[in-house]
């Protein structure tokens, strides 16, 4: 890994503040949730934004970073209270997905890796029409196409992450990083939706906000490591 110490530390110091939120969102202190969670993310881009100006940057630590900023915009969104401003916050979240597809796929996906939409597609057919649907008993049925839309990007950026094992334009380093970073990403999001939309819970609220620090903290990481 090509980690600059500084740059690491800010990573570290990410992570603390993600502890902090976490257990913010577990006692439901919404004060230091507030200060926490976008503390998290601006240590992330900080870090990575480093790390970028450090090694010349490139296509993955470029729109990597468009995301993280994407997501920071998210999760102020998110955070502000009433339901009026879960649209900006799913549009800025669309917008990050968009940013890291982009930066996971500098050419159209080798064949023998397009297996992998089947499993993907399994999984969002799963829980999409429930959420769909939760939307609209909760009287809210304008989402439906914007949870339809986001959906699919979200799909689309955990096969992305999968297929750069498929990608010999990307190290062994970034690879792990990349497929478990989306992967925890996908699954916040669908345990987010499932929380808003079908069955309130504070267990699942808590699992939400911990796989999606990881999640980003792995994409994060990625910037760091140079591709070959």
């Amino acid at each position: 890994m090509a980690l600059l110490v500084f740059p690491l530390s800010l990573f570290a110091l990410g992570l603390v503040f993600a502890i902090v939120d976490w257990v913010a969102v577990a006692i439901e202190h919404k004060p230091l949730e507030y200060v926490a969670k976008p503390a998290t993310l601006l240590a992330f881009i900080a870090g990575a934004g480093l790390v970028a100006m450090a090694t010349g940057g490139g296509r993955l630590a470029s729109w990597f970073l468009l995301a993280l900023i994407f997501s920071l915009l998210g999760d102020v969104f998110l955070m502000l209270p009433g339901d009026n401003w879960f649209p900006l916050g799913l549009g800025a979240f669309l917008l990050a997905q968009i940013c890291y597809v982009v930066g996971l796929t500098p050419t159209w996906p080798p064949t023998a890796s397009l297996w992998l939409i089947v499993p993907i597609a399994a999984l969002i057919l799963l829980v999409l029409p429930r959420v769909i649907r939760g939307a609209s008993e909760r009287g809210a049925p304008e989402l439906r196409a914007p949870i339809v839309v986001y959906g699919l990007a979200l799909s689309l950026t955990l096969f992305s992450g999968w297929v750069t094992w498929y990608r010999p334009g990307f190290s062994p380093d970034v690879r792990p990083l990349a497929s478990m970073g989306t992967t925890l990403f996908f699954s916040s999001d669908l345990m987010l939706a499932w929380d808003r939309f079908v069955h309130r819970s504070k267990v699942l609220r808590l699992a939400v906000i911990v796989t999606y620090h990881l999640a980003q903290l792995a994409l994060a990481l990625a910037v760091g490591i140079r591709a070959l």
